[in-house]
């Protein structure tokens, strides 16, 4: 018998219609970063897991469980040194118009007579001190004794950009609140932690949180989880 004739099926289109702009910007996005950084605060993760390791002994254990650590950012490093002053007396330089003398008090005997070239600096503000014998990495500078122009200075009245936390100052810094002289400015300024940038690979959406890199750390060290 002769088998009944079936519809005709409609032709497919030769091709698709091009994508929107915008997707295809997304397309390429997920393409290009199908491996992503993950930059782990240390003092923030110790909020949400309770281990003790390291940050290196962390970034082994880490990378032997599949996961690539780029790089190790001890900031502690960056202000090692730096205090919190109070500039009590700002004068005119004498034979420099752009610089002032500073007297600056740390807490110690005798205030600190410190040159500077801000614009900013005035009496009766709360600075970062980088006193002798500190040395700045970002900026690769070691505090000396020095005299700039015939004075005598003692340290450094730090901008932001001399402390590694932005690329350009225009002037020192000025805490808002008053602080406790001689305080060391770390915690001050969130450089009393450590950062860890992680790559986490596609498959591994759940290390792309805090809370994910937590359970797996919790996870590696069997160290006791503290979710909110």
């Amino acid at each position: 018998p002769q088998l009944p004739q079936l519809p005709q099926l409609k032709k497919a289109p030769s091709a698709l219609p091009p994508l929107p702009a915008r997707a295809t910007n997304i397309i390429r996005f997920v393409l290009e970063n199908a491996s992503k950084l993950m930059r782990i605060s240390l003092n923030w993760l110790k909020e949400l897991v309770d281990f003790t390791a390291t940050p290196q002994e962390l970034a082994t254990t880490l990378t032997m469980a599949g996961f690539e650590v780029e790089d190790i950012e001890d900031r502690r490093t960056w202000a090692q040194g730096v205090v919190v002053g109070k500039v009590l007396e700002c004068q005119p330089h004498p034979n420099a118009d752009k610089l002032r003398v500073c007297q600056v008090d740390i807490g110690q005997k005798t205030p600190l007579n410190i040159v500077c070239g801000a614009a900013n600096a005035r009496a009766d503000i709360y600075v970062p001190i980088a006193t002798v014998g500190t040395h700045l990495p970002n900026v690769n500078l070691t505090i000396r004794p020095a005299k700039l122009r015939g004075v005598a200075s003692e340290g450094m009245i730090c901008s932001l950009a001399e402390l590694g936390l932005e690329k350009e100052s225009s002037g020192i810094h000025i805490f808002e609140t008053d602080l406790q002289l001689g305080s060391d400015v770390r915690p001050l300024l969130g450089l009393d932690d450590v950062i860890l940038d992680i790559t986490a690979t596609a498959n591994r959406a759940d290390a792309l949180s805090m809370v994910g890199i937590a359970r797996e750390v919790a996870a590696l060290t069997g160290a006791a989880l503290k979710l909110p």
